[in-house]
C-alpha cells in the first residue's frame, strides 16, 4: 500500500509503442497448413505499448506465413472506417480500465456487428483483468477457484465482514501484478476499507485517476508452499513456471522471482479443463498449491505478459508439453515465441474451420 500511496504523487511514466524485432534471437518457426483456393484474410494489427509486445512477435508469425496485415489504430476517430477494411483485427489492450473500456466497446462492434474475426474475441477482452467475472465463471462452472467474496452494497458487505476467515485478502478491479492486493487480519481493517469504499469519494488506490467505489472482493486466504503456478494453455500445448513469493511476503505475482522446471500434472489437467469451458486460443490459469494438497485457481486470463521465448523450461531445456486426447502428454523441445503457437492455434481451430464452412457452402 505504501507503493501505491507513492505513486499517487510519482506516477510510472507512460508506455510507448515498442519495435523489438532487432532483438529477436533465432528461433523455430511455425508455419500454417493453408488450404488451396482459400484466400488468405486482410488483418488488421493492433500495436500494444510497453516492453515485451505482442504486436512484434504477431507480425513475425503473419510474415513468416504469407498473411498481409496492416497496422491498425483502434484509438483513431476513425477507427470504425478502417476497421471495415480488414477480416482479422488481432491486438492485446494493457491492464488500465481505460483501454479495457475502449477496447470492449470497439470489439463488441467490430465482432458482434461487423462479423470480423477478433483476436482476443470480444468475450475474451471482456474476461482479462476482470476478477469479478473470474470468479462469477468459476462459481457457476465450479472451476476450483479460490473462495471469493464480493458486494456492491455495503450493508451486505459489513455483514459480510462479521463472518469472513481472517486473515483474507482484499483485491482490486481492475489490477495486476499484485498490485492493490492486500493481506486482511482482522474484522475492523475489513470494515474501514468498506466504510472508504463506500463513502463518496471511494478509497484512494494505486491508480491516480481512479478510486475503488462501491464494491469490494475478498478472497479467503490459502496457506500454500510459497509459489504460484503460471500453467498457460494453447490448444494441445501447455506452457508455465513458476512464481514464488519474497520472504515474509504472500504475493508471487510481479515480484520477479521465477523458477522455470517442470509443472505438475494436476495443475496443468485443471488448466485445459476450465480452457474446455472458456476456449480461447490463449489461457492463463494461475494456482496455488495449499498446504491441503489441493490447487486453487487464483486468476483466469486470456492474456499475460510473455517476455521470453522459453516460458517453459524442464531440466533446464527450453520446450512445451504436447497434450493427447486421451489426456497423456510429454515433453517436446522447442524454441518459439508463444504468441506465434496462439497465432498457429487461432487460425486452425477458430477462424479456418468457420470460413471454410462458409467456403464450401459457397
Amino acid at each position: 500500500m505504501f507503493f501505491s500511496r507513492v505513486r499517487q504523487y510519482l506516477p510510472m511514466r507512460e508506455d510507448n509503442i515498442i519495435d523489438d524485432r532487432e532483438d529477436f534471437k533465432e528461433n523455430d518457426n511455425l508455419y500454417l497448413n493453408w488450404p488451396n483456393g482459400l484466400k488468405k484474410p486482410r488483418i488488421g494489427l493492433i500495436q500494444d505499448k510497453g516492453p515485451s509486445p505482442y504486436w512484434t512477435r504477431y507480425a513475425h508469425f503473419l510474415e513468416n506465413n504469407s498473411i498481409p496485415f496492416e497496422f491498425y489504430n483502434i484509438h483513431d476517430h476513425d477507427w470504425l472506417q478502417k476497421g471495415r477494411e480488414f477480416d482479422v483485427i488481432m491486438g492485446k489492450p494493457i491492464s488500465a480500465a481505460y483501454e479495457l473500456d475502449e477496447f470492449q466497446n470497439k470489439f463488441f462492434i467490430l465482432q458482434k456487428q461487423l462479423n470480423k474475426f477478433c483476436l482476443p474475441s470480444f468475450e475474451e477482452v471482456f474476461l482479462y483483468e476482470n476478477k469479478l467475472i473470474e470468479a462469477y465463471l468459476s462459481e457457476v462452472y465450479r472451476f476450483p477457484f479460490i473462495q471469493t467474496y464480493s458486494s456492491f452494497d455495503k450493508a451486505d458487505a459489513l455483514l459480510l465482514a462479521e463472518h469472513l476467515r481472517y486473515p483474507c485478502v482484499s483485491k482490486i478491479v481492475p489490477g495486476s501484478g499484485s498490485v492493490g492486493v492486500e493481506l486482511i487480519h482482522t474484522k475492523d481493517q475489513a470494515k474501514r476499507i468498506i466504510n472508504q469504499v463506500f463513502s463518496s469519494q471511494g478509497r484512494k488506490i494505486h491508480i491516480l485517476y481512479e478510486r475503488q467505489k462501491n464494491f469490494v472482493y475478498f478472497q479467503d486466504y490459502i496457506p500454500n508452499d510459497g509459489y504460484d503456478i503460471r500453467v498457460i494453455v494453447v490448444g494441445e500445448k501447455v506452457f508455465g513456471f513458476y512464481r514464488k513469493a519474497p520472504k515474509g511476503d504472500f504475493r508471487a505475482s510481479g515480484m520477479k522471482i521465477e523458477e522455470k522446471r517442470d509443472l505438475p500434472s494436476e495443475a496443468m489437467k485443471i488448466a485445459r479443463k476450465v480452457n474446455e469451458t472458456i476456449k480461447s486460443p490463449l489461457l492463463v490459469v494461475d494456482m496455488l498449491h495449499g498446504n491441503d494438497g489441493n490447487y486453487y485457481i487464483n486468476e483466469i486470463s486470456p492474456l499475460c505478459g510473455i517476455s521470453t521465448q522459453d516460458e517453459l523450461q524442464v531440466n533446464g531445456i527450453p520446450g512445451v508439453y504436447i497434450f493427447i486426447n486421451d489426456g497423456t502428454y510429454h515433453f517436446e523441445p522447442v524454441n518459439y515465441w508463444i504468441h506465434e503457437a496462439v497465432l498457429y492455434e487461432f487460425f486452425n481451430n477458430y477462424y479456418l474451420p468457420k470460413v471454410q464452412n462458409i467456403h464450401y457452402a459457397s
